[in-house]
């Protein structure tokens, strides 16, 4: 069986935050980049994940 991770939006946010300023970008230039296929694997990996957390906070673009 899986586990689950339980998260509130808060905190959801201040992870993509700590995402972003992980490879030192904000959200608009990653997602252009991503969607560019322009990315390091580390920083697609990041990409994916900032993608799984707006879904999941409703601000996918």
């Amino acid at each position: 069986m899986g586990t689950a991770i339980v998260k509130t939006p808060d905190e959801l946010r201040r992870w993509r935050a700590r995402l972003l300023e992980r490879v030192h970008m904000n959200k608009e230039t990653l997602y252009d980049l991503g969607r560019n296929f322009e990315l390091r694997p580390d920083e697609r990996n990041v990409y994916e994940m900032v993608r799984s957390i707006d879904y999941l906070l409703g601000d996918e673009d």
